[in-house]
């Protein structure tokens, strides 16, 4: 009794889920480009639009299919459902007639849509099979690629990569062809399934910190971590290029050039004293000295700067190859920033004569016209966020920020660093001017094409648009999702995406996860990958991936499980390292267990807020 009250109960609600699901169907135009997955797309959205955790619960005990794996084939599903509930209480099942007029996917074929559209994007063969599921291995190609006859490039497509990744942000055309001739001629020995994909990046409108100015700073020489080893020149004789700042931790003398009267007064009788910037003396004691230079060793720690004295008896000189270093901005927590749209080089605190500061360090960044748009209290995170702050001034052009996160030594604020706002919708096409000139110059050697922070249906269809002036709509269309705008658009961004031969969304988790916060990336990417399933999208897992063993051939626990969760994804990307090759033996062999136990796991259908 007890067995077909819940039946029943279940059945109920089954029925009613059925009859929204139904409605759906008049929604979407059967002409529509790839209208199946659309549908299905909003089956999924019905699904998660309220809580159906009590219905998966009395699935669960009556050992039926509780949903959390009918995303891709939510109608079929649910029929399914039906049909053993109305069967077990002695019910008419859903007649072929009704099934048919409901125009949704089996579950075989949603499957097999799934695979295609992923075979499509990364090669390989198409899988229909329940039980398994492929993921591509797709790596980034680092500038010096096709040196040496494409070595390298050779080496990793014989590791087993199915997709080489050309960043646009890097190099020229020049470079991303030449690397493309070396993949093609790899391709001419393969057949059709197993050759390599070319997936071209584009840069995307990456807000950047701007230049830091230049300015003459004392050279640290002699420390503990340094060879206390100094060479001492003669300018005329001194080797170009070589100066102070050539110390390098442990690995080659300081190199001091004086001037030529100088050099020649001293010699092994007592050491060279140098007096430096602080006024503090140290001595370098030779060991040797010839024509060309004078090697020793200094007893302490000095910093030299244009007024540190060299003293050798009752000689001077002069330090005469200093060098101007980027002014280092080192911020603190509790430190004022002002980041500026104008044009000025980045430098640190201006003090008075007593220290006490007049204006904060201060950055320019890259964007124009976007700093007006974020409001007090809103954070902003630079260089993968190293340094956070929160705003606590809007100048129009200009923002006083209060820094809240950097290491307790303080944080050195560099050029070239990603700066992210993830408070704030920043409204800005994702193609930029740059990149259309850069996929004119890449049409004749991509496969696919993407999208850097896509953030709405828009930026898709102006890519889209791209391609159908210039004739190839053949090339595929990749969605970056890395702010929480294209996260919040997610299912406008996949309809758009949908009217496209080939198309995919890549999870970019670096600059993801500083948008939505580091502490909701598990939650964001279960979503992500969730809401692709729905639309039969192929997803790539990108950025960070087995990390420490691509650059020290030694992966962390903590990267070895994430690139266990990455066999989810249709494709895994890695970055570039010097242990590429042993790093996708390791991805490979990672994958192929993950995919002999599991394809997805069981998850609760809690009301997804996200998008409903």
């Amino acid at each position: 009794m007890l067995n077909r009250a819940l039946m029943e109960s279940a059945l109920g609600d089954i029925e009613i889920l059925r009859k929204h699901l139904r409605a759906a169907r008049d929604e979407v135009n059967s002409d529509y480009p790839r209208a199946q997955s659309l549908l299905n797309l909003n089956h999924y959205m019905l699904l998660r639009q309220e809580d159906r955790t009590d219905l998966q619960e009395k699935l669960f005990m009556l050992s039926l299919s509780s949903l959390g794996r009918s995303y891709a084939h939510v109608a079929a599903s649910i029929d399914t459902l039906y049909d053993q509930l109305s069967s077990s209480l002695g019910n008419e099942e859903i007649s072929e007639a009704l099934m048919a007029e409901f125009r949704h996917l089996s579950i075989a074929d949603a499957i097999s849509i799934a695979s295609k559209n992923s075979k499509a994007l990364f090669g390989g063969k198409a899988s229909s099979k329940l039980s398994k599921q492929i993921t591509a291995v797709m790596v980034t190609l680092p500038s010096h690629a096709a040196e040496n006859d494409g070595l390298l490039i050779r080496q990793l497509a014989d590791s087993g990569v199915n997709v080489f990744r050309i960043n646009t942000a890097h190099d020229d055309s020049a470079v991303w062809r030449s690397m493309a001739e070396v993949i093609a001629a790899i391709n001419t020995q393969r057949d059709r399934e197993e050759k390599i994909k070319i997936f071209i990046d584009l840069a995307g409108p990456k807000i950047r910190t701007g230049t830091i100015r230049e300015v003459e700073m004392p050279i640290e020489i002699g420390s503990n971590k340094q060879v206390k080893e100094v060479m001492i020149y003669s300018t005329d004789a001194a080797t170009k290029g070589e100066t102070t700042d050539s110390v390098t931790q442990g690995k080659i003398p300081a190199q001091i050039a004086v001037d030529k009267k100088f050099f020649k007064k001293i010699g092994t009788a007592h050491p060279v004293e140098i007096i430096d910037a602080n006024h503090k003396k140290a001595l370098i004691t030779l060991s040797e000295v010839n024509e060309s230079y004078a090697r020793g060793v200094i007893n302490k720690k000095v910093f030299v700067n244009k007024k540190t004295k060299l003293k050798y008896g009752e000689h001077e000189g002069k330090v005469q190859n200093l060098q101007m270093q980027k002014d280092p901005i080192r911020l603190f927590v509790n430190d004022r920033l002002i980041i500026t749209e104008n044009e000025i080089e980045g430098s640190s605190p201006l003090l008075d004569g007593e220290n006490n500061i007049i204006r904060p360090a201060l950055i320019s960044c890259s964007l124009k016209g976007m700093l007006s748009s974020l409001k007090v209290g809103e954070k902003i995170f630079i260089d993968d966020g190293k340094i956070g702050g929160v705003v606590i001034e809007n100048n129009v052009t200009s923002v006083t920020c209060k820094v809240v996160v950097s290491k307790p030594s303080g944080t050195l604020l560099k050029e070239e660093k990603g700066i992210n706002f993830p408070d704030t919708y920043i409204q800005t096409s994702a193609l930029t001017a740059l990149d259309r000139t850069n996929a004119l110059e890449v049409l004749e050697i991509a496969d696919s094409l993407s999208l850097s922070f896509c953030q709405s249906a828009q930026d898709v269809h102006d890519l889209q648009r791209l391609l159908e002036e210039n004739k190839r709509t053949d090339i595929g269309i990749i969605a970056k999702i890395e702010t929480q705008q294209g996260v919040v658009n997610m299912p406008e961004i996949l309809k758009q995406l949908l009217q496209s031969e080939k198309s995919g969304v890549m999870i970019a988790r670096g600059d993801l996860a500083i948008e939505v916060g580091f502490e909701n990336m598990a939650y964001m990417q279960e979503a992500l990958l969730d809401i692709c399933d729905a639309a039969h999208m192929p997803v790539i897992w990108a950025t960070q991936v087995l990390e420490s063993k691509m650059k020290n051939n030694l992966p962390s626990r903590a990267e070895v499980t994430d690139a266990a969760m990455a066999g989810r994804a249709e494709c895994v990307m890695l970055n570039k390292g010097a242990f590429a090759i042993d790093t996708i033996d390791v991805l490979t062999r990672i994958l192929n267990d993950m995919h002999l136990v599991s394809k997805k796991n069981r998850q609760l259908l809690k009301k997804e807020t996200l998008w409903c």
